[in-house]
């Protein structure tokens, strides 16, 4: 028997994200910015590691590995509470923006072969450390990555026995749902958990220095119910439920 919670569902509206073209490989971005600066390879100049285009001549240039993706998106991690985790949504997509204007497409038509190759490549860059930092799952796994605590493993099991049962609960409901009330209410109570174990890692990245077992443990959770949140979104009257934790 479902229990309904009084908890308002909230939208997750993400702006629309440039596709990644299949050639240009993402490069393997490391934890942490060890390269303060870079020469320009068009004109010698010394540029932030950083910089998407060079100061002095406005050429392309390509970004180092090791430069994080808070630097990309020209929000330093130091800036931003909580050891990186709790990023401002708006200036988030501001900076994406801002950073798109330089490498978009249309903007370098005119511009060489090499330089076009360069923007499409700070494009899909770009792109990635927005989506990573923005959404809460993928900034909390990336958070640990800084931390050097490893990856969060594609189908980690709930330690808590009480928690794998309402997950179970949930999703019983969910694929036996027949009308779109029903699955409403399976949101509003998905919803109540995500607002949980978000506070719950607002005070473990606080923590100093931080438990990153217990904050992998919560990003445990969360990636359970963001993906029951995505099925509920998803959900069309007659198609199978598929999760995949």
């Amino acid at each position: 028997m479902l229990r309904m919670l009084g908890v308002a569902r909230r939208a997750a509206a993400r702006p629309s994200v440039m596709a990644v073209p299949r050639q240009y490989a993402l490069p393997l971005y490391k934890a942490y910015s060890t390269v303060p600066s870079k020469a320009c390879a068009a004109c010698g100049a010394t540029n932030d590691a950083a910089a998407l285009q060079c100061g002095a001549c406005h050429a392309l240039q390509p970004v180092p590995s090791e430069v994080d993706y808070f630097s990309i998106l020209g929000v330093p991690r130091s800036s931003v509470p909580g050891n990186g985790w709790k990023v401002d949504p708006k200036e988030l997509k501001a900076q994406w923006r801002k950073q798109m204007a330089v490498t978009h497409p249309d903007r370098l038509v005119a511009r060489p072969d090499k330089e076009q190759q360069i923007g499409a490549q700070q494009s899909a860059i770009v792109n990635k450390a927005y989506e990573t930092l923005v959404r809460p799952l993928d900034r909390a796994i990336y958070l640990l990555e800084i931390a050097g605590a490893g990856d969060v493993e594609e189908g980690a099991s709930l330690e808590d026995p009480e928690l794998l049962m309402e997950v179970l609960e949930l999703q019983e409901a969910l694929s036996e749902a027949e009308d779109r009330a029903t699955v409403e209410e399976v949101g509003v109570q998905n919803e109540a958990h995500l607002t949980r174990v978000l506070g719950e890692l607002d005070g473990a990245f606080e923590a100093t220095p931080l438990d990153t077992d217990r904050i992998k443990n919560l990003a445990v959770q969360l990636r359970y119910w963001t993906n029951i949140a995505k099925a509920v979104q998803e959900w069309q009257p007659g198609q199978r439920v598929e999760l995949h934790h």
